[in-house]
């Protein structure tokens, strides 16, 4: 496990819009690119894994992002991956893009999953297993 987890991340052309930037909605999908690397790098079960041989969701009930400067396919994309709170169900994640190049922070964001039976819909709470991944990964992050 890697602590903190950053997640490495060429732009390419395909991520941008007529600007040459960053479509907005693409941000989206790289903040989840990064997630789910942080789920097989500390939790060490992907999300496929997790919802097939588990019976485990992980809806995101929240997601938020905030832009501070644009990327191009120039541009390589390092994210880094907080815990920002574990509570019993759910799990908040703050993630941090920065440029590679000179570290200017590019968009921070805030994510918000609920752990859920997928059978019934309903949340449980983190499996121990994970919680203690979790658990160790912000004890580490903290040193």
């Amino acid at each position: 496990m890697k602590t903190p987890f950053y997640y490495r991340r060429p732009i390419r052309w395909g991520d941008t819009d007529a600007a040459g930037i960053v479509f907005t909605a693409h941000y989206f999908d790289i903040c989840m690119e990064t997630i789910e690397g942080w789920f097989l790098d500390v939790l060490e079960l992907d999300w496929f894994a997790m919802t097939h041989d588990h019976g485990i969701g992980s809806p995101f009930v929240h997601a938020e992002v905030d832009f501070h400067a644009p990327l191009t396919p120039r541009d390589t994309l390092l994210v880094r991956v907080d815990v920002e709170r574990q509570g019993n169900s759910s799990l908040s994640l703050a993630l941090t893009g920065t440029r590679e190049v000179d570290g200017q922070c590019t968009f921070t964001g805030r994510f918000t999953c609920c752990f859920n039976d997928l059978a019934s819909f309903i949340k449980i709470p983190i499996p121990d297993e994970l919680r203690h991944r979790i658990d160790d990964y912000q004890r580490r992050c903290a040193e």
